[in-house]
């Protein structure tokens, strides 16, 4: 059996820097959080530190993605975690207009209770 062609992609593979940037690529929780704090750390515009963290790791599902960020940026600190959750969505969905957008509604408006009516203008 020839191994040998096979053998020597996985070892370019494995010396290739950005290797983990392959698609379905898996690496260890550990792995990930380190890559994403650096990441966080890079990046100090948060759309472009949420954007560059969530298509790194697009493996990941979002709301691990939004509690290792909120962990890493401390300008989410007032934000739930549902919050950060939403502005990795608007990010992907909405581009740099939809992040501020969600942005906008999260920090700064006030939280309603359960009867009020969120299609009402105040």
């Amino acid at each position: 059996m020839d191994e040998g062609p096979r053998h020597a992609d996985e070892a370019a593979a494995a010396a290739d820097p950005l290797d983990w940037l392959r698609p379905g690529h898996r690496c260890a929780p550990a792995e990930a959080l380190r890559r994403i704090q650096l990441l966080c750390a890079a990046w100090p515009d948060l759309h472009a530190a949420m954007l560059t963290v969530l298509a790194t790791h697009q493996e990941l599902p979002r709301d691990m993605l939004a509690a290792a960020i909120r962990q890493f940026r401390p300008d989410l600190g007032a934000y739930t975690q549902e919050d950060v959750v939403g502005l990795l969505t608007a990010v992907w969905n909405g581009g740099k207009s939809g992040f501020d957008a969600v942005l906008r509604t999260r920090a700064s408006a006030p939280k309603r209770g359960g009867g009020a009516l969120s299609w009402v203008k105040e």
